[in-house]
C-alpha cells in the first residue's frame, strides 16, 4: 500500500505486541533521518527515538493520535518532546526504521507535534516493556518551533555548560568572544539549556553519558556559573571528569581556556598541572601554545 493511502490514526489502538525486541521510533522512514540519542526520548525533524530499555522482551505498544487526552497515571515514566514533521507523515517503526503499522500518525499534516510517551518495565527482567505513545498536533501558526536546546547527554568532548541565567548580556558577550577567538575553542561543545540552571558540578557530571566500559563521553567540563559571568575575564569553573581522579576544580579565564583545552587534549599536561598554577584568587590566567 503506498503510504499516501495509509489511513490517519484517529484515537487509540489496542496494545500492539511487537515482533522484535529493540528500541522504537516514530518517524518518516523515507525522510532519510537516522534516529539516535540517549535517555528515554530524543527527537529531530521527522523522527523520534524511544529507548526501550534493557529488558530482553518484545515491547507492547499502545498508540494514540488526535487531540490531547491528557497524561495517564500508573506508569513508571512519562516524558514528552516536540517533533516537527516536514512531510506530514509519521509512522510507528521498529529499531530498523521499518513501519510496524500502516497508519499515519501525523493527523494534522506538516508541522509540530507534541509526543508524550508513557513507559513501564523498560528494564525489568522477565517483563515486557510497555509503552503508551500519544501524538498530539501542535500550533499551526506557520512558525516552526525553535529546536530543542542541546543537552549534555548528546555531547562529547570538552564541554562549556551555562548554569546562570540571570546575566544574559555577559553570556552573549562570552559567546561572541568564543566565536571570534582562537581555533583552539573549536572543539568545545556549548550547552545552553535552562534545565541546568543552578546545577552544581557534581550534578552536571552525573548527566555526562558513559560508554559500555563506563568511560565518560566528556572528560573536561567548563562551567559558566554566576561567578564566571560576573567578571569581564569570564573565570570559568574547570572540572576534571576523568574516572578515578579527584583533582581540585579551579577557575580559568576564557582567554586561557583555549590553550588549556588543546594541551589537555594532546596530553601535554595534566589537569593538576593547571590547577596548581592558579593565582592566589584561584583563577588561572596564563596562556601556553
Amino acid at each position: 500500500m503506498p503510504r499516501s493511502a495509509w489511513p490517519l490514526l484517529e484515537g487509540r489502538t489496542r496494545p500492539l505486541k511487537m515482533k522484535e525486541w529493540g528500541d522504537l521510533t516514530v518517524m518518516d522512514p523515507d525522510a532519510g533521518a537516522q534516529p539516535h540519542g540517549r535517555g528515554l526520548l530524543a527527537a529531530g525533524k521527522d523522527w523520534l527515538h524511544i529507548d526501550a530499555g534493557s529488558a530482553l522482551e518484545n515491547p507492547v505498544v499502545t498508540l494514540y493520535a488526535g487531540t490531547d487526552p491528557g497524561t495517564e497515571s500508573g506508569w513508571d515514566e512519562v516524558e514528552e518532546i516536540t517533533v516537527v514533521s516536514t512531510t506530514g507523515f509519521l509512522a510507528l517503526c521498529d529499531s530498523g526504521y521499518e513501519p510496524v503499522r500502516k497508519q499515519n500518525l501525523a493527523t494534522a499534516g506538516p508541522g509540530p507535534y507534541l509526543v508524550r510517551v508513557h513507559a513501564s518495565d523498560r528494564s525489568t527482567d522477565g517483563k515486557k516493556p510497555r509503552f503508551l505513545i500519544q501524538i498530539i498536533p501542535g500550533d499551526r501558526t506557520g512558525a516552526e518551533p525553535e529546536p530543542e536546546a542541546p543537552t549534555i547527554e548528546e555531547a562529547a568532548g570538552p564541554l562549556l555548560v551555562r548554569t546562570s541565567y540571570d546575566q544574559p548580556d555577559p553570556w552573549a558577550r562570552l559567546l561572541k568572544a568564543l566565536e571570534g577567538g582562537s581555533e583552539h575553542y573549536e572543539s568545545i561543545t556549548v550547552i545552553d539549556n535552562p534545565i541546568y540552571a543552578g546545577c552544581t558540578a557534581d550534578q552536571l557530571q552525573e548527566r555526562i553519558s558513559r560508554d559500555e566500559e563506563d568511560w565518560p563521553d566528556s572528560t573536561l567540563l567548563l562551567i559558566a556559573d554566576e561567578q564566571a559571568l560576573a567578571s569581564a575575564e569570564w573565570p570559568l569553573l574547570a572540572v576534571n571528569n576523568l574516572p578515578d581522579e579527584d583533582d581540585t576544580s579551579f577557575r580559568i579565564t576564557l582567554a586561557a581556556a583555549g590553550s588549556f583545552i588543546v594541551n589537555m587534549e594532546l596530553g601535554n599536561t595534566s589537569f593538576g598541572d593547571w590547577s596548581r598554577g592558579a593565582d592566589a584568587d584561584g583563577v588561572y590566567r596564563e596562556q601556553h601554545y
